[in-house]
């Protein structure tokens, strides 16, 4: 039997650019994903290290035995609807740059890179302070890079301060939105304190937050004591909490997907309703690391396949519920920045943006999150360029059609003159920075460089300048007085 369509005029302004999304689940199974995860927490319960929270657990209609809360489903659903569906980010000087909700997707660092491959030698070497800060002044002038992770945890210092460090080198060098990590309550304050001195006050970070935690339980299902007060001392400033579990599939969580899916979401749901129950409308970040372990090697599969569909399956429970998710991606098992690293990091990235993942990190991690570079930071820019590139979509419409272009140039003739090449070709045709798309006889007369090179050279370049993105003077005295 014939098709019949129904032809319309590409004269007329009928259609629109849409981007491009996957959808990784029907929406039964995104049902009995959630469906699963209550029966989790009402038949296991979650262990509460934490006083406060248990007795906010208990009050508010947990079953409690030995520090373990079995929590109704109704409970959960009414702090998915008190969570904030749409968190406002803002940059140290009070603009706003991310609006954590729906499909945007933003692409940040990771932290916690005990290894640097060394910028002008490569050998591998233990990270030092400078090199968060060679970090941070390379991200902030990155185009792609929308967040900032320390990207290393420096050896260089006293150990006990290292979070602080950390920040204070960050918030010192980047105006970017960092998000940080804290080993107690106490470091929790303090940083919050730097931030509000760079804000201006405490009412302005609370206002215009531009610091966001990184917390987390214990997998399987225990929420800990520092886990929380961190939480509820983020909640009292007003500060956004990332509150999501960091599982290795095999070893902390079940090895089916579903059920790593299954177990992450129960940790992070009920670490929601904590907050919520603390403060209502406490904003709150879920989704997690969700990486499965290589059972040959024991190694954290960061840049697996495997690890990028959890993230994906997270991403779309995060859009189910509407709530901020937080995921990782351009991250590697790859010890060095070579063509594993380029598929497992191009891999996730492309995947988080067609998923609409929201914050998503790890982005320059190597060897299975132990080891950073600076070129490879600078590749990972070029990388998110593209995958934002395709996640825009195509755009349809009468210009872009170009029919009357074509019906001039005719049979036989070329584009390179017209002047819709030229009004279109740089929208049109995406544009790297350090990829080599030279003919090779150029490419050989130009010194042969590949594309580590080329991003090394660029990192080199950006760090030569000076251009590091300080506060007023009066801003860094305060900061290194809480040192």
């Amino acid at each position: 039997m014939r098709r019949c369509f129904t032809i319309k005029d590409y004269r007329s302004n009928y259609s629109q650019q849409l981007s491009p999304k996957l959808s990784w689940f029907s929406d039964s199974q995104l049902e009995e994903l959630h469906s699963a995860t209550i029966d989790v927490l009402e038949r296991v319960g979650v262990r509460v290290d934490h006083d406060e929270s248990l007795r906010l657990l208990k009050d508010a209609g947990c079953l409690v035995k030995d520090r373990v809360a079995r929590i109704p489903g109704w409970l959960i659903e009414d702090a998915i609807r008190t969570a904030p569906s749409k968190i406002n980010v803002y940059n140290r000087e009070g603009l706003p740059v991310m609006s954590l909700e729906s499909n945007c997707t933003y692409y940040g660092s990771g932290s916690d890179l005990p290894f640097h491959l060394d910028l002008d030698t490569g050998v591998r070497r233990s990270t030092v302070r400078q090199d968060i800060t060679n970090a941070a002044v390379i991200m902030e002038n990155l185009p792609n890079f929308d967040f900032v992770m320390s990207y290393g945890i420096p050896g260089d210092v006293e150990a006990k301060k290292g979070c602080l460090y950390q920040f204070a080198t960050m918030t010192l060098n980047t105006a970017k939105p960092i998000i940080f990590t804290a080993l107690s309550e106490e470091e929790t304050r303090t940083i919050i304190k730097m931030a509000a001195a760079a804000a201006g006050s405490e009412d302005e970070l609370r206002s215009k937050p531009y610091i966001i935690i990184y917390d987390e339980p214990i997998s399987p299902l225990v929420h800990t004591a520092d886990g929380m007060a961190k939480m509820f001392a983020c909640i009292e400033y007003g500060v956004p909490v990332i509150y999501t579990p960091g599982v290795v599939a095999g070893g902390t969580c079940p090895v089916s997907k579903a059920g790593t899916i299954v177990q992450m979401n129960a940790e992070s749901l009920s670490g929601l309703l904590i907050a919520q129950l603390k403060k209502k409308g406490a904003a709150v970040i879920i989704g997690g690391g969700a990486t499965p372990m290589d059972m040959q090697s024991t190694a954290t599969l960061y840049g697996s396949p495997d690890a990028a569909m959890n993230y994906c399956a997270m991403s779309e429970l995060a859009r189910f519920y509407g709530l901020p998710n937080f995921t990782e991606a351009g991250c590697c098992n790859a010890p060095l920045p070579d063509a594993q690293a380029g598929m497992e990091a191009s891999i996730g990235l492309l995947l988080n943006q067609l998923c609409g993942a929201n914050l998503v990190h790890d982005v320059g991690y190597l060897d299975g999150g132990k080891t950073g570079s600076l070129p490879f930071l600078v590749m990972c820019d070029d990388f998110i360029s593209a995958t934002r590139y395709i996640g825009a979509g195509t755009k349809v419409n009468s210009n872009t059609m170009a029919v009357e272009v074509i019906e001039k140039v005719g049979p036989a003739g070329h584009y390179l003159s017209e002047e819709h090449t030229m009004e279109h070709f740089r929208s049109e045709i995406w544009m790297p920075t350090v990829f080599n798309r030279m003919m090779y006889e150029t490419w050989q007369q130009l010194g042969s460089k590949d594309c580590f090179e080329l991003a090394r050279e660029k990192a080199k370049s950006i760090l030569d300048s000076n251009s590091a993105n300080a506060p007023q003077q009066k801003v860094i005295d305060q900061i290194n007085s809480l040192l």
